[in-house]
């Protein structure tokens, strides 16, 4: 019979203060194995001369690298704040028995074999074992599975690992992560680029302690400034959503890379909305909604962490960069890059270029400057002065000094009067970027590192981390999402006929073409008539997705023999595709342009609205804004104007304002009935006149409420 579960249990907040700043550590399997996990804990802990009590739990040794062993936790002749497990994985269970028996509270278990990578595959049970000894003993941990972690601010490095250097930067960037290695990449590539970290964290399988819970309390750490995160699978969204609102609430700018996005996200579904959905697609979403840093890969991790420790935390956007090059050619591709980040390239105020030209006859001042040609004509010794009075300018938000290759000791003399210059110009915001080219370069990156100013190594990363640094200033005014209820996620839904769709949807105030439903051919030829032709035919049945594809429709027929034709047709076919309501008859309309407009359930985040370009161009341009529901008019209003199809919409003022307006109201109604799975309306015609009406829907209803 199993034990009854202990109801004292610390919270997450609680236990991680035990597991990240103990006064004490017993480190339970050390030995001396050169090399091996089991001495790596020990050794890190004296080589980075942390200041608590170190003890050592191993049966077959007196002492661990002059650190004296007991043979069991029961021996201790204290009870350390937090325990170290690098005993195999068959051994934990009994190891964090015998430390709650003695009234240790935490541990971070290093040991793998919980269920995953070939274990899982195998339908491993360690996992729910170990889940049933935490309940138990009250215990909680850290992993398993995990590298351990690093607190630079109190030299508690207890890894199970060795791979850092044995001299670290310590700053005020936060690390969190699932993966081990990763947390080590990223942590090593961060402090070679000149970035200090005061911890980073490896959460390995989150069997208790989870990423978020680990985040929410680097949040709460008065020695983190910026949290860098990299996640695999979000396993609890809603308290994503929490911590990322703590993130806005103390100030402290949360970055995340999202990896795995490609797998989930290409699972198509029948709707254009699911389709057009993808996970990919709402992260990005949710991202921007809640203000969080999406990084492109691992390295913009630590290049947009340099911008805050530099800069520190933005007051707005960045729109308006100044640049100085060596290069013409390296201010071409700059200037391609900044208009695709939607940043600009202002021309010098005529203040500085009036004062340039007075000082150095002859100097051309542009954006991008170019300081090799304004040398030619000046001579080396106004270098510093005329970067300077560029980069005075207050016109610009920030201001990036791009250097090409520099990889000869020849070269790097023209390294500090660029720096000088800066320096001399009081900008609050300005980097440095070179092409580096391996090691014949590192010369040259030493100099820039020994600078305060951030460095990186290539002016189109620089370029990407800046506008990532723009976008989050520019995020900070935007009030917090109303949508991004996670917990009202839904699984699939089942279509109903399209004549109900139409009933559902016009009840909610969609605009759609006059129609009638039939079950005859006559009757169809009726309908014709009083609506007018050319009329479309489509068949009203549950299998028929999408309707040109499958079969199911006629377009523009114009007299009553092509109707008779086609609705005999349809109703022969009818048993084909489910069961059905009849056929439908509808009014033919003439757009200037197709709008597409749906409801998808994520199955994390919930209810989003989907906006854009339609027609039979929906799915293959994607040109698509998306929000969470509901959706205010502003959020709707920046939405489409991300798209190509809402800048040209927004030349119709009428017809923008309805698309947006209808959008909005039915982004409410979708967030208020968690029964309606998902909804399509496209296309969605604009007319001359810029008023809209929905030519086709699809609707999905969960199980029960779809018949």
């Amino acid at each position: 019979m199993p034990a009854e579960p202990r109801t004292d249990r610390l919270d997450a907040r609680a236990a991680l203060d035990r597991i990240i700043r103990p006064k004490s550590v017993v480190v339970i399997g050390a030995n001396e194995t050169v090399g091996g996990m089991p001495s790596a804990p020990v050794r890190n802990l004296l080589r980075h001369r942390y200041p608590g009590r170190i003890s050592v739990v191993n049966p077959s040794r007196r002492s661990v690298f002059g650190v004296p062993s007991v043979p069991s936790v029961a021996d201790l002749p204290d009870v350390p704040d937090t325990a170290v497990l690098v005993v195999g994985a068959g051994r934990v269970p009994a190891a964090l028995r015998e430390c709650a028996a003695h009234g240790i509270r935490t541990a971070t278990v290093i040991a793998a074999g919980f269920d995953e990578g070939a274990a899982a595959a195998a339908g491993g049970s360690a996992g729910s074992e170990l889940l049933a000894v935490l309940a138990e003993t009250g215990m909680r941990i850290l992993g398993p599975n995990t590298a351990g972690l690093l607190n630079l601010a109190d030299s508690y490095v207890p890894r199970g690992s060795l791979n850092h250097p044995p001299r670290l930067r310590v700053g005020r960037v936060g690390i969190v992560t699932q993966s081990g290695g990763l947390c080590n990449i990223l942590l090593n590539r961060a402090m070679a680029n000149g970035v200090g970290v005061g911890l980073a964290v490896a959460c390995g399988n989150q069997l208790d302690l989870s990423l978020w819970d680990v985040a929410d309390h680097a949040l709460g750490d008065a020695g983190i400034d910026v949290l860098l995160t990299v996640v695999e699978g979000f396993k609890d969204p809603a308290r994503f959503v929490e911590v990322a609102r703590r993130a806005r609430d103390v100030g402290k700018p949360l970055a995340v890379l999202k990896l795995g996005a490609s797998e989930a996200g290409r699972r198509m579904v029948e709707t254009h909305s699911g389709a057009l959905a993808g996970s990919a697609e709402v992260h990005r979403t949710v991202f921007d909604e809640l203000n969080v840093i999406a990084a492109d890969d691992l390295d913009q991790l630590w290049e947009v962490a340099a911008l805050l420790s530099a800069w520190g935390p933005p007051s707005g956007g960045i729109e308006r960069l100044g640049v100085i090059t060596l290069s013409g050619g390296d201010g071409a591709i700059i200037a391609d890059e900044v208009s695709r980040l939607g940043m600009s390239l202002p021309v010098p105020s005529e203040d500085v270029m009036a004062a340039t030209a007075e000082a150095f006859p002859g100097v051309n001042v542009d954006n991008p400057f170019d300081s090799q040609a304004a040398t030619a004509v000046a001579g080396a010794g106004g270098w510093p002065e005329q970067i300077a009075a560029v980069a005075a300018d207050p016109g610009f938000d920030a201001v990036l000094v791009s250097l090409p290759v520099l990889a000869t000791p020849d070269t790097v003399p023209v390294i500090p009067p660029h720096l000088a210059g800066i320096t001399a110009s009081g900008c609050a915001r300005a980097a440095v970027s070179m092409w580096t080219a391996g090691v014949d370069t590192d010369p040259a990156l030493d100099v820039l590192r020994e600078s305060s100013l951030p460095v990186f190594e290539n002016s189109v990363r620089a370029l990407r981390a800046i506008a990532a640094y723009g976008r989050y200033g520019a995020g900070l005014q935007r009030p917090w999402p109303a949508g991004l209820n996670a917990s009202a996620a839904a699984g699939p839904g089942v279509p109903v006929p399209y004549w109900t769709a139409r009933e559902r949807l016009a009840a909610l105030g969609v605009p759609l073409n006059a129609a009638r439903l039939v079950h005859s051919v006559e009757d169809a030829v009726a309908a014709a008539e009083a609506l007018g032709y050319p009329v479309t035919v489509k068949l009203s049945a549950t299998a028929v997705s999408h309707k040109a594809a499958g079969g199911g429709l006629r377009l523009y027929l114009r007299t009553p023999d092509a109707v008779r034709e086609a609705t005999a047709d349809l109703l022969a076919r009818h048993a084909a595709f489910g069961p059905g309501e009849g056929v439908v008859v509808e009014q033919h309309e003439h757009g200037v342009l197709s709008a597409f407009l749906g409801g998808h359930r994520d199955p994390e985040f919930g209810p989003f609205i989907l906006v854009g370009l339609g027609g039979g161009l929906a799915e293959p341009y994607a040109d698509i804004g998306r929000a969470s529901c509901p959706a205010t008019p502003a959020r709707l209003e920046t939405v489409l104007g991300a798209t190509t199809f809402g800048g040209l919409l927004a030349r119709e003022p009428v017809a923008h304002a309805a698309l947006r307006d209808l959008a909005v109201r039915l982004s409410e109604a979708f967030a208020a009935d968690p029964a309606l799975a998902s909804f399509d309306l496209n296309p969605i015609l604009v007319r001359a006149d810029g008023s809209l009406v929905a030519v086709d829907a699809r609707v999905e209803y969960t199980a029960s409420e779809a018949t």
